[in-house]
């Protein structure tokens, strides 16, 4: 008899998880930058989970470069803030779908899939993230 996986929900941090926080804006910004974390808090080659508007977006920071990427894979909802790095692309953990930070495209998994890439700023210690207007 073989082992049955089924999957019941998102795979991830709770809401209410020690950690999320709804985040700040930054109020000399008339953009949509949102405060995700402290810089010192991602080491590199690591990523963090945090929720900013109702959202879950992985921030990872590769070779001494920050990214963020949405952290739900298209493809049964890993957790990619759970998964690793091959090269430039972060792989879920689930079933080895692999995604570039820089573009979001899938690199191995479905050839069109993507997953939503948002611009990042450092800016007195902080990681902002920005969002496009229709998801704020």
């Amino acid at each position: 008899m073989g082992l049955v996986f089924v999957f019941l929900g998102e795979l991830g941090a709770l809401d209410g998880e020690i950690g999320f926080r709804e985040p700040l804006v930054n109020p000399d910004s008339p953009s949509s930058f949102y405060e995700a974390l402290d810089e010192t808090s991602l080491a590199d080659n690591s990523m963090e989970i945090v929720k900013i508007q109702g959202r879950k977006i992985a921030i990872a920071k590769r070779y001494g470069k920050i990214y963020a990427i949405d952290n739900e894979c298209p493809h049964v909802g890993g957790a990619l803030g759970w998964g690793t790095f091959y090269g430039n692309s972060v792989v879920c953990p689930l079933h080895q779908w692999t995604f570039d930070l820089t573009t979001g495209k899938a690199t191995k998994g479905i050839s069109g899939d993507r997953v939503a890439v948002y611009e990042v700023k450092v800016e007195n210690g902080k990681i902002w993230v920005k969002f496009p207007a229709s998801q704020t």
